[in-house]
């Protein structure tokens, strides 16, 4: 496969060269005026811009007031706090111990027969 990414980019500035130059030679209005029409037309688009962003703020800050924690968020905090408090006590999740780095079968994806996954296979190789 060739790399034309050289060619593909060198076609585009060429169009968009020929694209230019054509809208310039078939303005109808001069350049003072299409400046000007341009001024206008980003100002504007920069005013509308910041008056959304305002509003959206605005809009933002009003949710972020009027939700309160609901009990459902705090029984889910409360439950995770709880789970999380598990995992270090000795009746919750604890390590398994790795006689040595053999035992320990760090890519099991669950998929397939266990043979391929104990920790002797494809050591005779």
């Amino acid at each position: 496969m060739q790399d034309t990414k050289g060619k593909v980019i060198l076609s585009l500035l060429a169009g968009a060269t020929a694209g230019i130059v054509t809208g310039l030679l078939l303005a109808p209005e001069t350049g003072d005026e299409t400046r000007a029409g341009l001024k206008k037309s980003a100002t504007k688009f920069g005013g509308d811009l910041n008056k959304l962003l305002k509003e959206g703020m605005a809009r933002l800050n009003s949710l972020k007031e009027q939700a309160p924690a609901s009990s459902q968020q705090e029984s889910d905090r409360s439950a995770a706090d709880s789970l999380l408090g598990a995992i270090d006590t000795p009746g919750g999740f604890t390590q398994p111990d790795a006689g040595s780095i053999d035992d320990i079968d760090s890519d099991y994806d669950g998929i397939g027969g266990d043979a391929r996954h104990s920790a002797g296979y494809g050591k005779g190789l």
